[in-house]
């Protein structure tokens, strides 16, 4: 059993990173932060039953990984469309920060998905296949292939700049 002090320091410590996980995966981003707060409701409500194994923060992302896609099914699919704030305006970005978007956009869902998880969650890679349900294996062959069309599509990129 876990105490009400760990929990809540598990909750301080990882809104951010679960709410910015629903924003990118919810159906609606209006749906973002209700997924965030189920997602901790019920890891509160299972807390006696959490086992220390791993970060926390793989399971929580496990559970806002299964609220974002309950919510995706019981919602008609309507095209998300990506919010910049002012502070980002297109002259303001970096133009590698554009580009690297602009790629990560053409991966499939699950490659994305992978690399998100890996890279900006800084999940390992057997947390990583933990939260998307799927064996370690399985997530380095994903990985591996998500990271070679980056690597290709920046190449392209590239040389397409200096002709």
């Amino acid at each position: 059993m876990l105490d009400e002090a760990f929990v809540q320091g598990i909750v301080e410590r990882h809104y951010d990173d679960v709410l910015a996980y629903c924003r990118r995966h919810a159906p609606v981003r209006d749906a973002a932060e209700d997924l965030a707060q189920e997602t901790f409701l019920r890891f509160v409500r299972h807390a006696q039953a959490y086992e220390e194994r791993g970060k926390p923060l793989a399971l929580l992302l496990t559970i806002a990984r299964n609220l974002c896609a309950d919510a995706a099914r019981s919602c008609a699919r309507v095209p998300r469309l990506v919010e910049l704030d002012d502070s980002c305006a297109p002259a303001a970005c970096d133009v590698y920060s554009v580009e690297l978007d602009s790629v990560l956009a053409s991966l499939d869902a699950d490659e994305r998905e992978a690399i998100e998880l890996r890279f900006d969650q800084g999940l390992g890679v057997a947390e990583a296949a933990r939260v998307m349900g799927m064996s370690r294996f399985a997530m380095n062959r994903l990985l591996k292939r998500a990271l070679a069309r980056v690597r290709g599509a920046l190449a392209l990129e590239s040389d397409g700049r200096r002709s």
